[in-house]
């Protein structure tokens, strides 16, 4: 017994080491700025344009808050596009939307400051592993909505993210490919962004200003 006790006691008190996964997502927050820093981000403001695949050219406006609220503006030659999303609801052009337009308010909602989820969702996340070169992360965001970031190991940046959800009886897969990695106010950012929805794609969006609320 005398032994068993020592054993255990002995192993108590060797160091835990952290985990390759671990290291990764550590990596990415590093990279993205640290998580106290993120941790104090309450509201991100960006500024850009907007191209979609019609031709279309829009100017853009729109803020992600912490509290799970994000506006969305962009301006077009003949119309405007207005998305808000509170809490659990959502409007387009102030007409209230559910089903699967809300899950991709609340899917784009995430996918903006996803380093701020890694460190908020960390205990929740998974390991996907390594496909073609990247290590993807997934992090829930609701029991049907999901964010996988594919991480660039050597740099620790998320070159891509898929946005899936199976709610409001419809799968819908959003994909967006980041590039013109650089900092802004001490956070790393994509500044370009190409977007797909259900493997077509659909816009590219620049960023020309960022702007961080602490």
């Amino acid at each position: 017994m005398r032994k068993l006790i020592i054993l255990l006691v002995t192993l108590a008190a060797l160091p835990v080491f952290a985990s390759d996964f671990d290291k990764l997502v550590t990596g990415v927050v590093d990279a993205y700025g640290g998580e106290a820093a993120w941790k104090g981000v309450r509201a991100i403001r960006q500024n850009g344009t907007v191209v979609t695949m019609m031709g279309k050219n829009g100017k853009m406006m729109r803020t992600w808050d912490r509290a799970h609220k994000l506006h969305v503006e962009i301006v077009y030659a003949d119309h405007t596009e207005i998305r808000d999303l509170d809490g659990s609801q959502g409007t387009n052009n102030g007409k209230a939307v559910t089903g699967s337009q809300l899950d991709a308010m609340v899917l784009q909602w995430g996918r903006l400051a996803i380093p701020a989820l890694l460190v908020e969702q960390r205990a929740h996340l998974r390991d996907l592993g390594v496909k073609e070169g990247l290590h993807l992360i997934e992090i829930p965001l609701t029991d049907t909505l999901t964010i996988t970031a594919a991480v660039d190991p050597k740099t620790f940046h998320v070159v891509r993210s898929a946005s899936k959800g199976t709610g409001g009886g419809l799968t819908i897969e959003f994909v967006t490919e980041y590039g013109d990695v650089r900092k802004a106010e001490g956070l790393l950012f994509g500044f370009t962004e190409e977007n797909f929805a259900q493997g077509m794609k659909t816009a590219t969006t620049t960023i020309t200003e960022v702007h961080v609320d602490r």
